[in-house]
């Protein structure tokens, strides 16, 4: 798809309940497509600015404009946020609760039903560039501009872990499915696999020739394996049990900065800068 949004795309997902690819783009629009035709069902307006991040919960409603994807994109909620405590958006799993980074290093809770902010976790006072949740909701990660993450248990609300080990920032981070490995990508071309449990490095992988945009763990876990993309317009396949690389897609135009996989681990779409939304097999042919 050469041109699906009239500017740059800034962040995808894949529903798992709807089968919508949901986008979000610098031309301030949120586009869902079919999963399985590419057909374009639905296109949600409201936002002012462009849109850096979406997600979708469970039941299928998604990003900090909520909107219903059940009922033909309705606008469910708008919860207030200025742009510095809201960077990025990722629902709990069970879909309760909204987490966003924010420039102040703090990672912000909001109470999806009520729009409230439930819960505040602090971190040191660097940007927060991405947070995610773990599979199980045990575990909520964030990564900051000068390449610190930090997980944090809430089932307990304190600080597991603090890491450390990249040099410039991470804007990508994924859990893989089974709760425990948690994998960054970061401005210094380096991906990490991380063992959250111990809060330990576990291997590096190497291979992108510029920034890291995103990474996305195939929710099957029998293939162990990730995505990634980048500032060097590539999409990559790793094997994480091998850690190697499986496929390289060079497809796009411009900067890569979303890759998200469909429930099943069999296909994954990709989007850029140059506007477009491409979409791959298991084989990672486009």
């Amino acid at each position: 798809m050469t041109c699906a949004h009239n500017d740059g795309i800034w962040d995808v997902v894949w529903s798992k309940n709807t089968n919508l690819v949901i986008t979000g783009s610098e031309d301030a629009t949120v586009k869902c497509w079919d999963g399985t035709s590419g057909e374009l069902k639905y296109e949600l307006e409201g936002h002012s600015l462009g849109v850096i991040s979406v997600d979708v919960s469970r039941d299928g409603r998604c990003s900090i404009r909520i909107w219903d994807l059940q009922n033909n994109g309705a606008i469910m909620k708008v919860i207030t946020a200025a742009p510095v405590e809201a960077w990025t958006a990722r629902f709990s799993p069970e879909g309760q609760f909204l987490a966003t980074g924010s420039h102040s290093g703090d990672i912000h809770l909001y109470n999806v039903e009520s729009g409230e902010k439930a819960q505040t976790f602090a971190t040191k006072p660097k940007f927060l560039m991405c947070t995610v949740y773990s599979p199980d909701g045990k575990y909520l990660a964030g990564s900051a501009e000068d390449g610190t993450i930090y997980v944090f248990n809430v089932e307990t609300n304190q600080l597991a872990h603090t890491l450390s080990s990249h040099t410039m920032a991470v804007r990508a981070l994924a859990f893989a499915p089974d709760s425990r490995t948690l994998i960054s990508g970061s401005d210094d071309k380096c991906i990490y696999v991380h063992d959250v449990e111990h809060g330990q490095l576990a291997s590096a992988l190497t291979g992108h020739s510029d920034w890291i945009l995103s990474v996305a763990a195939n929710p099957d876990i029998s293939k162990q394996q990730l995505a990634s993309s980048g500032s060097d317009k590539k999409v990559k396949i790793w094997d994480l049990a091998m850690k190697s690389v499986l496929e390289t897609q060079e497809v796009h135009s411009d900067q890569v900065w979303g890759v998200a996989w469909n429930p099943e681990g069999t296909k994954l779409v990709s989007v850029s800068d140059d506007k477009s939304l491409k979409w791959f097999a298991s084989s990672g042919s486009a």
